[in-house]
């Protein structure tokens, strides 16, 4: 059982379908996704554009706060958008009740996803908070599509928010999970592509 607010909890849906799944494609997929979580919550965004992991020239299409109706078409376009969120120490995301279906062109999932990030960092993406320096989780919940080529490489992602249930909560210091916390957790438990 993981305790409330442990980051490893975005790979636990990964994980526990990894359980059972026996279709070859379907198992590298969700260990690309895995392995994909990993590295951006770790700020190690540079690996998810090895050649086994993604296409040449992925596009992402977000409809989420901060990022309206955004279409990030081909790898600078994407590699910009990871390396920003690594810039500003905005990439520790925990992926809280994560219902994912996989099949063979790839994976749905339903999530909530909590970023943790300093007021500062949200008013910059045009919210109001208290504190500039004080230290916040923002809730969003997800619905993603993420669809794979025939190598099981992702083609890119697709990101809608249900705006409705957005909020946004001052936390403390302590409660607050910055990127070295983040990659003691997970950093571990990388594991490379299977065959």
């Amino acid at each position: 059982m993981l305790a409330q607010n442990d980051i490893i909890g975005t790979i636990s849906a990964a994980d526990r379908l990894l359980e059972a799944a026996e279709n070859p494609r379907h198992r590298r997929i969700l260990e690309n996704y895995r392995r994909h979580a990993i590295l951006e919550v770790c700020g190690e965004w540079e690996a998810i554009f090895a050649p086994d992991m993604t296409v040449e020239e992925p596009v992402y299409y977000f409809n989420i706060s901060g990022f309206d109706g955004v279409v990030a078409n081909g790898v600078q376009a994407v590699k910009d958008i990871y390396r920003h969120l690594a810039e500003t120490q905005t990439c520790v995301m925990l992926v809280e009740n994560e219902h994912l279906w996989v099949d063979d062109w790839g994976f749905a999932s339903d999530s909530d996803f909590v970023t943790y990030q300093r007021g500062h960092n949200l008013i910059e993406k045009g919210f109001q908070v208290a504190d500039p320096a004080g230290y916040y989780r923002e809730i969003q919940h997800f619905v993603m599509i993420w669809p794979y080529d025939e190598h099981a490489r992702l083609i890119g992602e697709r990101v809608y928010e249900n705006r409705p249930l957005h909020r946004i909560e001052q936390i403390t210091a302590e409660e607050f999970i910055t990127v070295d916390d983040a990659r003691a957790r997970l950093l571990p438990l990388l594991r490379p592509l299977p065959e």
